[in-house]
């Protein structure tokens, strides 16, 4: 039977898709692997959302080819730079919007991929499983018990990873647990290309939401995240909406808190006070409302909600309901045309909300984009230049600033 090994390389709603690949093929009774070196086969999603992820995902595809194994290109990559990546690749791949397409690559044998329940955990948080199958592999190896084991093993291992033991709760005390509320997006962004990958909007029914959350709390978790491309979006297409989904999640008794992910400030502001109310019950601990710019010009080049004004308003009351709240956000800095003052105003937008959090995105000019034909394109220097300063900013505001990586955005924490 071929080996196969699942290699993740984007964003987190990308490490679900893998863990439910993943899900899938253990499933119907493919062989998984933990190193990359004895695959047969290898399944690599990758990201293409700015030029710098495509640039590394490319990278990414060239260093796997060396491999004595297929390879396999799924997640963003395959729709939003079809071009490129066909001059390094002519194998296999699979976009995001088209995931259920795995079934023609890896034939199911029992299970159809549309059976698989989604994901709660990344592909990387495997640290339960894996820690079952090494207990399994160290029983195998104890010969002296090895009659013991046969009649004790399936018995020993419950009790040791059983909801309410001290392994449970020890692998998942740290452990998020994900709750993806929808696929795809309604917005356009004049900059943004991840839609091409992801597909239209399309939310997950509000009943399997609330089931997913009630098994992630018998499970022993304790930190959920509420994830989508367009979370805010929830329910417009069934009949519900976001504030009736956290309505019924946040009614639910238990010792848990919220992180929600990615919600565009128009929804804030539409449903402001709905939210309000729900926020003041204590169980949504990070709010993370995206607002990109704080300047109205900028906003609407960038084809997103442009009202500052209500913007600040609505995210100050969300603050003011729940002041222990962590709010956070993302800002692309250097978008075509951006002056010097409307670059400040997005700094002073975070400052005058309080937000807790947040990352800096340089303005990342992809070609197929409407954002790209737009003239008075600063240059990178400038760019740079403002980053800088952005940095210099916010620490003097009080804010730690670092540098994951070379190739991903400045991270910015309010210190305690």
């Amino acid at each position: 039977m071929d080996k196969i090994f699942i290699y993740a390389d984007g964003c987190k709603r990308r490490l679900l898709d893998a863990k439910r690949v993943f899900d899938y093929l253990t499933k119907n009774d493919y062989r998984v692997v933990d190193k990359i070196e004895e695959a047969d086969i290898i399944i690599l999603f990758a990201c293409a959302a700015s030029n710098e992820a495509t640039w590394h995902a490319l990278n990414r595809v060239k260093e796997l080819l060396k491999y004595d194994a297929e390879l396999i290109v799924a997640g963003c990559l395959p729709a939003i730079e079809k071009e490129e990546l066909a001059k390094i690749f002519s194998g296999k791949t699979i976009s995001t919007k088209d995931l259920e397409n795995i079934s023609i690559i890896f034939p199911e044998k029992k299970i159809s991929f549309n059976k698989i329940d989604d994901a709660n955990i990344y592909v990387m948080d495997l640290t339960l499983n894996s820690s079952i199958r090494n207990l399994k592999k160290l029983l195998r190896k104890l010969q002296l018990v090895e009659k013991l084991y046969v009649k004790t093993k399936d018995y020993v291992i419950e009790r040791l990873f059983k909801e309410h033991s001290i392994f449970r709760q020890l692998s998942s005390k740290n452990q998020p647990y994900c709750i993806r509320i929808s696929w795809g997006c309604l917005g356009n962004c004049s900059y943004c290309v991840i839609k091409k990958g992801i597909g239209s909007h399309k939310s997950k029914p509000l009943d399997v939401c609330v089931r997913e959350f009630r098994k992630g709390l018998d499970g022993g978790y304790k930190y959920f995240i509420l994830t989508s491309d367009d979370t805010g979006a929830y329910g417009s297409d069934i009949g519900s909406s976001f504030p009736e989904l956290l309505d019924e999640l946040t009614k639910i008794d238990g010792d848990y808190e919220i992180s929600i992910r990615a919600v565009s400030p128009h929804w804030v502001v539409k449903y402001v006070d709905e939210l309000v109310e729900i926020t003041k019950r204590r169980k949504i601990s990070i709010f993370d409302i995206d607002i990109q710019s704080g300047d109205g010009r900028i906003l609407r080049l960038m084809n997103r909600y442009s009202d500052t004004e209500k913007m600040k308003d609505a995210i100050i009351k969300l603050r003011k309901a729940y002041p222990d709240i962590a709010l956070s956000t993302h800002i692309i800095v250097g978008f075509p045309s951006e002056t010097e003052e409307e670059f400040m105003k997005s700094l002073r937008f975070v400052i005058e909300v309080g937000y807790r959090s947040g990352a800096i995105f340089p303005f990342s000019c992809i070609k197929s984009t409407k954002a790209a034909k737009m003239e008075a394109k600063l240059p990178k220097e400038e760019i740079s230049k403002r980053i800088k300063y952005a940095k210099k900013y916010l620490k003097k505001e009080g804010y730690i600033v670092r540098n994951r990586t070379k190739n991903h955005p400045i991270l910015f924490d309010k210190k305690c």
